[in-house]
């Protein structure tokens, strides 16, 4: 392949894309307006631009005839920027205008999903004033307040009563662009991942993962194992539900990554949506469990290129989300070798170094690294993330 490739952000989550594209023989540019940006170094070329204002890079970028593709590989905030720049540029794989609005507003995804049909759970959104927490007050206690447009569970907060509603709607407002939040009712069930690839408005492949999440308040995801434990028929009908989504979107041709849960009464129910491969080392997770290359397909379908996603294997594996406990600044990271010699570590991602800040983990941003393990069976697969998890430490300074 040749070309150049412009990546809109440089976050952790971006890092595959990066990597996938130098395999591939694509040049990359990466386009953040932070300049110590994790996915900087990986980059060809660097523009400090907000990825959300798709004017100023389109100037920036004036007149180069090297591009062949726009990706947005871990925001779902610059999937309307995204869409604006291939339009601009006359590349393929624009999403469409639908399929971006879904991604980046959590009202309107909700909205979606109740038109189809799909199992339903309240909720009320909007700006934070006084009226919000009254509108609340009419839906089922527990509710999950939510920024509209934030991911990676910024801004998330369970709320036992009403009373709780405006502090936790005031926090959740600051981490979105328009101050809009959604307040829903809070379903229990089992959490799962569909990491999937749509192909000619069809999913053309989907992977399930059962997602293991911190406790109450926030719901951070800290885990990712597949295969998880939905029968064939329960798969089957998950993927006519996504069928249905994409076709009414329109989205002919991507990634596609929904978070889901399966309630007490063993309904589905989906909670968001992403036109992009998922974060914490889904990717990886994906190609060494079935070996089907999602960030290579996302970025064959940004370049109009074709895309294989047959499966080739099933293996048991799991993703391992690292973290600290606490804040402070890392003095050490103790582990990483030792972790390195477990034969079923297959992917070992570290974000922070010594001098690095740690914050708690109260959402996905915090995270410090990932690791990645494929086995043979459920059991071989967790004790050997089990070892990993024991041999990577990270030693904090600072107040306990």
């Amino acid at each position: 392949m040749s070309g150049t490739l412009v990546i809109l952000g440089g976050a952790d989550g971006s890092i595959p894309t990066y990597r996938r594209a130098r395999e591939l023989g694509y040049r990359t540019i990466c386009v953040d307006r932070r300049p110590d940006v994790l996915a900087r170094p990986l980059a060809d070329e660097f523009v400090h631009l907000s990825i959300h204002d798709p004017e100023p890079i389109a100037n920036a970028l004036d007149g180069r005839t090297d591009l062949v593709g726009v990706l947005s590989p871990a925001s779902d905030t610059g999937l309307p920027a995204q869409r604006r720049l291939i339009r601009n540029w006359r590349l393929p794989g624009a999403p469409a205008e639908a399929v971006v609005r879904a991604s980046a507003d959590k009202a309107h995804f909700r909205a979606v999903c109740d038109g189809l049909g799909f199992a339903h759970h309240r909720y009320v959104t909007g700006l934070v004033d006084a009226h919000l927490p009254i509108r609340a007050a009419s839906l089922r206690f527990p509710v999950l307040v939510k920024p509209i447009d934030a991911q990676s569970s910024r801004g998330i907060q369970a709320c036992a009563d009403v009373h709780e509603v405006a502090a936790a709607a005031a926090t959740a407002s600051d981490f979105a662009s328009d101050g809009r939040v959604i307040v829903e009712e809070l379903i229990s069930g089992r959490h799962y991942s569909a990491e999937a690839f749509v192909d000619q408005g069809r999913i053309a492949f989907v992977g399930v993962s059962a997602r293991t999440l911190t406790p109450p308040p926030h719901f951070v995801t800290t885990a990712h194992r597949v295969p998880a434990d939905l029968d064939a028929a329960r798969t089957h009908e998950l993927t006519h539900m996504l069928d249905d989504l994409v076709a009414e979107l329109g989205y002919r041709r991507g990634p596609l990554t929904v978070d889901l849960l399966i309630d007490d009464a063993d309904r589905i129910h989906l909670i968001e949506m992403g036109a992009r491969v998922g974060g914490n080392g889904l990717g990886d997770l994906v190609r060494h469990a079935y070996g089907v290359d999602l960030v290579g397909a996302s970025i064959a379908a940004a370049t109009g290129q074709p895309a294989d996603v047959t499966p080739t294997q099933t293996r048991e594996a799991v993703a391992q989300i690292l973290f600290a406990d606490r804040a402070g600044t890392i003095t050490r990271v103790i582990g990483a070798d030792a972790a390195e010699t477990i034969p079923e570590l297959v992917e070992l991602t570290l974000f922070a170094h010594p001098g690095s800040p740690a914050l708690p983990y109260d959402n996905a941003a915090n995270k410090l690294g990932h690791f990645v393990i494929a086995a043979d069976s459920p059991q071989q697969a967790a004790a050997a993330a089990a070892r990993a998890h024991n041999a990577l430490r990270f030693e904090l300074s600072g107040a306990a």
